[in-house]
C-alpha cells in the first residue's frame, strides 16, 4: 500500500453537497417557509461531511501537494490514485520524482474522471503531485451525491419529529378522549428512517468511494 501526505495548499470555498434551496425541494418545503432553515444548514453541512466520510475522501475543489511513497524503490507500479477527482490535465501543476525533478508533461497522462494517473518510464520515490482536483460545491456535485445526503436529511428530520411526539399516546377532556397512532411503529422493525433509507444510500454512493491500494 503507498504512503500518500497530502497537504492542502487552497482548501476549497464550500463542503457541502446540497444547497438550501434543493434540500427544501426535496423535503417538500416551500421555498418561502424559512422556518427550518437554520436546522436544515446545520443537517447539510453535517450530512455532507458524514457522505465524504463514507466515501473515505474530499469531494471539494481544492488544491493540493500529494506526496506519494511505495513499499520498495524504485516504485514499480507505474500508476497513481489521486485523491482528489476529477482532474483535468490542465489542473496538474506539477509532477516531481524526487521533490525539485520534474517529470515531463510528455510523461505521464491522467483518467480526468478517475484521477489515475499513469507515469511512463522509471522513477523513484517519492513523488510528488501538485495538483486542483474535485467538484465546485455544491452546484458541481453529482446527482447521486445530492441525493443521498437528501435521503439522509430527510431520515434525521423524520426521527426528530417522531421523537417529538413518540410519547404522546392519547389525549382526554372529560368523557371525550383522542388517541394517536404512535408515529414511530412503521419503523420500529427498521431501525429507524435513517436506518431505513441505508441501503439505498450505500448504493448511491458506492461508485464514488476511495478505495486505497
Amino acid at each position: 500500500m503507498a504512503d500518500i501526505w497530502v497537504k492542502v495548499l487552497q482548501p476549497a470555498e464550500s463542503y457541502e453537497l446540497l444547497t438550501l434551496d434543493e434540500l427544501k425541494i426535496i423535503l417538500n418545503i416551500a421555498a418561502t417557509d424559512t422556518s427550518e432553515d437554520e436546522q436544515l444548514k446545520l443537517w447539510i453541512a453535517h450530512y455532507s461531511d458524514v457522505v465524504a466520510t463514507m466515501c473515505n475522501r474530499v469531494f471539494a475543489r481544492e488544491t493540493v501537494e500529494e506526496t506519494w511513497r511505495g513499499d520498495t524503490m524504485p516504485l514499480d507500479c507505474p500508476r497513481l490514485f489521486l485523491t482528489h477527482y476529477p482532474v483535468a490535465d490542465d489542473d496538474i501543476e506539477a509532477v516531481e520524482s524526487p521533490r525539485g525533478s520534474l517529470i515531463d508533461v510528455s510523461a505521464w497522462e491522467v483518467e480526468n474522471r478517475s484521477g489515475k494517473m499513469r507515469i511512463d518510464g522509471a522513477w523513484a520515490e517519492p513523488v510528488t503531485v501538485t495538483y486542483t482536483g474535485g467538484y465546485l460545491l455544491p452546484n458541481e456535485a453529482p446527482p447521486a451525491l445530492k441525493q443521498a445526503t437528501g435521503l439522509l436529511i430527510q431520515g434525521a428530520r423524520a426521527e426528530m419529529r417522531q421523537a417529538a411526539v413518540s410519547g404522546i399516546k392519547s389525549i382526554s377532556h372529560r368523557e371525550s378522549r383522542v388517541q394517536f397512532m404512535d408515529p414511530n411503529s412503521a419503523l420500529k422493525g427498521q431501525g429507524g428512517a435513517i436506518e431505513a433509507a441505508a441501503e439505498t444510500v450505500n448504493s448511491l454512493l458506492y461508485k464514488y468511494m476511495r478505495f486505497y491500494v
